[in-house]
């Protein structure tokens, strides 16, 4: 597993573990429903509380997050070709390799140059030897311009993780909102209930032998 998955890996993890923390906490009636909206699509809870325009705030952020993950990960995917593509052209890389093998390639202008520097470190483990696991650049120029598309592609996709943790932070905040502001929604609600049931005013009209009259009533 390279470090962008695992990276990756620990990011859904704590995101999953913030996310068992938080239901909880409006698992109940209109604000457990409105968390669990904003959960699954940001903006979704806070567009049924009649909020608009903090729910289109998350929605955005939503949609920014996706782009920047799949135009970074087309980025980084078709600089990888090409530092690949240079590699076999100029340094006789035969196959495809992982990763620590082309950082080797882009670092050292041959396999003998590496291994013997593995030799004197006493680092045996690391040596290359086998037949596909050789490479010679044909210049210094070509070995540093590879190195440059490496790094430019490792930047992008460590973006994607970026991108990726925004995401998971946009979903947890704004279920929390969602929970939160339909919680006091409901209880604005019920405490307007309580009052007009525990306040009632009413009046009806009286006649009497000596005229008419109102009568009114009034119930706390």
């Amino acid at each position: 597993m390279t470090r962008y998955h695992t990276k990756l890996a620990v990011l859904l993890i704590a995101s999953l573990l913030l996310t068992a923390l938080a239901v909880p906490a409006h698992s109940e009636g209109k604000g457990g429903s409105a968390f669990l909206q904003s959960l699954l699509i940001p903006g979704w809870g806070q567009h049924s509380l009649g909020q608009k325009r903090t729910a289109l705030m998350f929605f955005s952020a939503e949609v920014l997050c996706l782009s920047g993950i799949l135009s970074m990960r087309a980025y980084g995917s078709s600089t990888r070709d090409d530092y690949k593509a240079l590699a076999s052209a100029h340094a006789g890389v035969i196959g495809d390799h992982d990763h620590d093998f082309y950082v080797d390639v882009g670092n050292w202008m041959s396999v003998d140059d590496f291994n013997n520097q593995r030799m004197l470190e006493r680092n045996f483990g690391s040596i290359y030897s086998a037949d596909d696991e050789v490479w010679n650049w044909d210049s210094e120029g070509n070995r540093a311009t590879m190195e440059k598309i490496r790094i430019r592609s490792d930047r992008a996709f460590n973006s994607v993780i970026y991108f990726a943790a925004g995401m998971a932070i946009n979903h947890l905040a704004s279920a929390i909102h969602a929970g939160r502001q339909a919680s006091i929604k409901n209880s604005a609600d019920l405490s307007d209930n309580s009052k007009s049931k525990r306040m009632q005013l009413d009046w009806s009209p009286m006649v009497a032998s000596d005229g008419i009259g109102l009568r009114f009533n009034c119930r706390f």
